[in-house]
C-alpha cells in the first residue's frame, strides 16, 4: 500500500506542474493525490455485472460478477421522484427489458423513472431481455440467464449484497447518469447535479464506502460536485465522440465554439483538443474513453499526468489483447468472463473469487461459460 502511495503522489506532483503550463485551465480540487478507491490490480470490471452473463444492473448480475473474481462492479445511476437511488443505464424503463404486471414489455419511453416512486419502479420486471429486441439481443441477450423477477435494485442493496458476500475488497464504478445537453430529451426531468450527487454521497457515507467508490459520468458537472463534497473520492471522466451512442456522445465538440455542457463549463479547445489535460483540470483520477478512440499516445499523456486509464466497453479478445499492450490499467467488458480467462493466460493477477451459495442472488458462474462455448465466437465481437 506504501508503495502506492508514493506513486500516486510523485504522479501528482507531475501532473500539476503539467497542468500550471496549460493556457486557461483550471485546478479543482488535489485530483488524485486523496483518492481512496485506487485497484490494486488491474482493473477487471464487469460492465452492468456483465450484461451478456446476467440481468444488466442487477443484484443477480453482481452477485455472478463477485463470484467470477471481478475487481470492480460497474453500475449506472438514476435519482427517483421520491430522492432513491436506483441502479439502470435509462433513464426510462428499457423496453428491451423491463415488463410491467401484466408480464408485457414496455412502451419504449413511456416510463420515466424520475418521476417515478421506488415502490412503482419495484413492480416491473427486469430479469428476461427481450428476444425480439433486434441488435440489442444479438448482441447481448444470446448468452445471458434469465431470472424471471428480478427487481430494479437500490445503490443500498447492491452495498448490503457486497456486504452479505462478506467481499470488502470490490470497488464499485458508479456513474451518475446525468443529462446536461439540453438538446437531447433525456435531460427534461434531469435532477441538478448538486442534488443528484449530495443523495449519492450519503449513501456512500452510510455505508463507509469512501474508499470504494469511483464516481465515473460523462457529465462532469457531478465530479465537480462531488469533489466538493469529498475530495478523497475517486473520479472517473468519462467521454465519446461517437454520434451512434446517442446522449452520452459528442461530449467534447472538439473545433467548436464555446464550452462543452458535458464538460462542466469547460472549452476543450483551451486545452488544444486534449480530453487527457481537461480531465486532469477537473480532477479525474482516472479517464474512461470509449476504447476505439483511445491511442497510444493519451495512454502515455494520462499516465505522465498520474491518471489511469480505463477505457470501455471492450468485448473481444483480440481487442482486449490489443489495449493491454497500449498499457491500459483496466478494462470494462460485458463479458467478464471472457477477460478473466485472458488476464489469467496472459499472467494478470485476478482477485479471488467470492462465491455465496446460499445468497438468493446466486446462480453459479458455469452455466453462461457453457453456453458460450457451444456457441464458439458467436457475439465475442458485439459491442
Amino acid at each position: 500500500m506504501n508503495h502506492y502511495k508514493c506513486f500516486w503522489k510523485r504522479s501528482l506532483m507531475v501532473g500539476l506542474a503539467a497542468t500550471l503550463l496549460m493556457s486557461g485551465s483550471c485546478i479543482v480540487g488535489n485530483g488524485n493525490a486523496q483518492a481512496k478507491a485506487i485497484p490494486q490490480l488491474f482493473d477487471f470490471e464487469a460492465h452492468r455485472g456483465g450484461r451478456d452473463a446476467r440481468p444488466e444492473n442487477t443484484l443477480v448480475s453482481f452477485a455472478y460478477a463477485m463470484e467470477l473474481g471481478v475487481t470492480t462492479l460497474e453500475l449506472d445511476m438514476q435519482m427517483t421522484k421520491d430522492g432513491r437511488i436506483v441502479i439502470s443505464h435509462n433513464p426510462y424503463m428499457n423496453h428491451n427489458l423491463a415488463k410491467d404486471a401484466s408480464g408485457k414489455y414496455v412502451e419504449n419511453g413511456k416510463y420515466d423513472i424520475r418521476t417515478m416512486t421506488l415502490d412503482q419502479i419495484k413492480k416491473f420486471d427486469v430479469g428476461t431481455m427481450n428476444s425480439a429486441a433486434g441488435d440489442y439481443y444479438a448482441g447481448h441477450g444470446k448468452t445471458q440467464l434469465s431470472v424471471p423477477g428480478t427487481q430494479m435494485p437500490t445503490l443500498e442493496e447492491v452495498f448490503e449484497l457486497a456486504n452479505a458476500y462478506g467481499n470488502n475488497k470490490v470497488l464499485f464504478n458508479i456513474e451518475t447518469k446525468s443529462y446536461p445537453d439540453q438538446a437531447f430529451p433525456e435531460a427534461k426531468n434531469n435532477p441538478e447535479p448538486a442534488v443528484f450527487v449530495a443523495k449519492v454521497y450519503e449513501i456512500i457515507k452510510k455505508y463507509h464506502m469512501e474508499d470504494r467508490v469511483m464516481l465515473q459520468s460523462f457529465d462532469w458537472r457531478t465530479l465537480r460536485e462531488m469533489k466538493k463534497l469529498d475530495s478523497g473520492i475517486t473520479l472517473v471522466a468519462l467521454t465519446c465522440e461517437q454520434p451512434s451512442w446517442g446522449p452520452d456522445s459528442i461530449c467534447r465538440q472538439v473545433g467548436k465554439p464555446g464550452a462543452s455542457p458535458w464538460m462542466a463549463g469547460l472549452d476543450i479547445d483551451t486545452f488544444n483538443g486534449s480530453y487527457i489535460k481537461a480531465a486532469k483540470a477537473i480532477g479525474a483520477d482516472v479517464v474512461s474513453p470509449y476504447w476505439e478512440e483511445l491511442s497510444n499516445e493519451m495512454v502515455s499523456e494520462a499516465h505522465e499526468l498520474g491518471m489511469k486509464v480505463v477505457p470501455w466497453t471492450v468485448n473481444n479478445p483480440v481487442k482486449m489483447n490489443m489495449l493491454i499492450d497500449m498499457g491500459v490499467d483496466g478494462v470494462i467488458t460485458d463479458k467478464p468472463w471472457v477477460l478473466r480467462e485472458l488476464l489469467i493466460k496472459r499472467g494478470i493477477s485476478v482477485a479471488e473469487p467470492t462465491v455465496n451459495t446460499n445468497s438468493p442472488y446466486h446462480t453459479g458462474i458455469n452455466i453462461v461459460m457453457g453456453e458460450t462455448k457451444k456457441l464458439g465466437k458467436g457475439g465475442d465481437s458485439a459491442e
